[in-house]
């Protein structure tokens, strides 16, 4: 019986180990996936968009401080109204003076999304928070239902309320 033990004693922690797995597996498997406890998807972790839109969200040739890029508009085409594809040709037209970031200030919803920093999304019950790199800004996203704040509101990242509408993170932000 001792032989026995001695020549099966090496192979004991291999065996637990297999043993341990096969149960941890199985467990895993139980749990759905990428869903935390409170129902909606998970889509935390660390993020970067790779493309040019923080310039321009369409296909874009390049100009002064604005190197040429593919946009993120299917079709390439935003359905504008004329006033606002106005306001958006007289913002391209005195981009160096209007810009934020020609001043050094923060870039604002949705640009910071699409700068070429990575970001972090950090899920709870009532709120997501989106950490960017950039100018190490947080934006907060409310989930509890909240109406926003009366008034205006002074704040680089405005204020945002969120809900779940299926397995999209809709999101509702003032300034």
């Amino acid at each position: 019986m001792g032989h026995r033990l001695r020549t099966f004693a090496p192979f004991a922690p291999f065996a637990f180990f297999v043993v341990i797995n096969v149960f941890a597996t199985s467990a895993r498997a139980q749990a759905p996936a990428n869903t935390p406890p409170n129902g909606p998807p998970d889509i935390q972790g660390i993020w970067q968009v790779l493309d040019t839109a923080a310039w321009d969200l369409l296909d874009h040739g390049a100009s002064l401080g604005v190197p040429a890029g593919r946009g993120v508009v299917p079709g390439n085409e935003i359905p504008y109204k004329p006033e606002a594809l106005a306001k958006k040709r007289e913002n391209a037209e005195k981009r160096a003076t209007l810009d934020p970031e020609s001043r050094c200030f923060l870039s604002g919803v949705p640009r910071i999304t699409f700068m070429p920093f990575p970001f972090q999304i950090v899920q709870q019950a009532d709120k997501v928070n989106i950490l960017y790199e950039y100018n190490h800004t947080i934006r907060q996203i409310y989930m509890n239902g909240n109406p926003h704040p009366e008034g205006h509101i002074d704040w680089w990242m405005g204020d945002s309320r969120g809900r779940w509408d299926g397995n999209t993170l809709v999101i509702d932000s003032v300034d």
